[in-house]
């Protein structure tokens, strides 16, 4: 059953916060948080820039031997989902409330949770007082989803798009990788397993498990499906029908308009415990926006295990187009 937010528990203020900031993400967006961070006197803050080859897990282990009782994370979805994977690591199913401050180049997650996406609102939230909300998330390995894996073109553009690409064209480098690689994309038959269930043959360009429905872009186009909550307990796989050109147009002007794709151009099912995602000849894949491998995808459900920090006030409807920052636009348009 999906938590309302009048069964969200309070939240008082952490005492120390444990910091994981990408100075790498969303242009010059991460080094910002880091520098506002190091001018912060209260809370106490445990700071750390991550890496490429960051160690989430030993952070995490060593902050909360500190006294920690509070793990902030400023980065992308990628980010996000090393810094939760590390902690379930680390903890198990302790886990410390969840902060996060979005400087990605999508920032999905925090559209569909209601987090800020300007600095000070979103710093005042992960350090403040709010609401816990659980969300559910999906297991791939030692990996744990909080956006969705896929496969097929939106796999190949993970694999694709460079650190480059994303400062200087943001969220449009997924779009524009996304459209040359869908106009090379032919269907696939993928075989979807449903908690041990004979597979169930779909054809389709492209496929995703999501815990919590967090398909808000799927390379540029819209995707939104009100019917899927991030901790109604369900875990969720999807089939994205082959594509003509004139349902690429109508995509593209219903993002414009801030809905999404017809709702047929999807085949969804659900599962209480594993989804597993698989293809006659072997698909690239990825997670969170990071490059995974080939299928299978084999998926476990961990309902309500993220304890994530929400607003107490009901934000406005987030846009498609939040991220299109002041800073962000003056950045593309070459304005330092």
């Amino acid at each position: 059953m999906t938590t309302t937010e009048t069964q969200w528990p309070g939240v008082d203020a952490p005492q120390h916060v444990l910091a994981m900031v990408n100075p790498a993400s969303g242009s010059k967006r991460g080094q910002a948080v880091l520098e506002r961070l190091r001018a912060i006197r209260h809370p106490h803050i445990t700071l750390h820039a991550t890496t490429p080859d960051f160690d989430f897990a030993q952070a995490i282990e060593q902050g909360v031997a500190a006294g920690a009782d509070r793990i902030l994370i400023a980065g992308g979805d990628g980010t996000l989902m090393e810094g939760v994977s590390g902690a379930f690591r680390a903890l198990g199913e302790a886990v410390l409330p969840f902060s996060w401050v979005p400087v990605g180049t999508g920032n999905v997650v925090s559209g569909f949770l209601g987090l800020p996406h300007r600095l000070e609102p979103a710093l005042k939230v992960a350090l403040g007082p709010g609401l816990i909300r659980r969300i559910d998330l999906a297991r791939v390995g030692e990996r744990c989803s909080v956006l969705r894996v896929s496969t097929g073109f939106e796999a190949e553009v993970a694999f694709d798009v460079t650190r480059e690409d994303k400062d200087r064209l943001g969220v449009f480098a997924y779009g524009l990788s996304g459209i040359k690689s869908l106009r090379q994309t032919r269907p696939v038959e993928y075989l979807i397993s449903l908690d041990g269930q004979s597979p169930i043959r779909v054809e389709g360009i492209l496929a995703f498990v999501t815990a919590t429905g967090a398909l808000t872009w799927i390379n540029g186009i819209s995707v939104i499906n009100d019917a899927i909550q991030p901790d109604d307990g369900l875990l969720y796989a999807g089939v994205l029908r082959p594509l003509n050109p004139a349902r690429v147009l109508t995509g593209v002007a219903n993002l414009v308009a801030g809905s999404g794709l017809p709702p047929e151009s999807i085949i969804y099912f659900s599962a209480r415990k594993r989804i597993v995602v698989d293809a006659r000849t072997p698909q690239p894949t990825q997670i969170d926006g990071d490059p995974l491998g080939t299928t299978p995808i084999i998926a476990d459900l961990m309902p309500h295990a993220l304890p994530i920090v929400v607003p107490r006030e009901r934000p406005r409807p987030w846009s498609s187009f939040e991220w299109l920052s002041t800073d962000w636009l003056q950045h593309l348009a070459g304005d330092e």
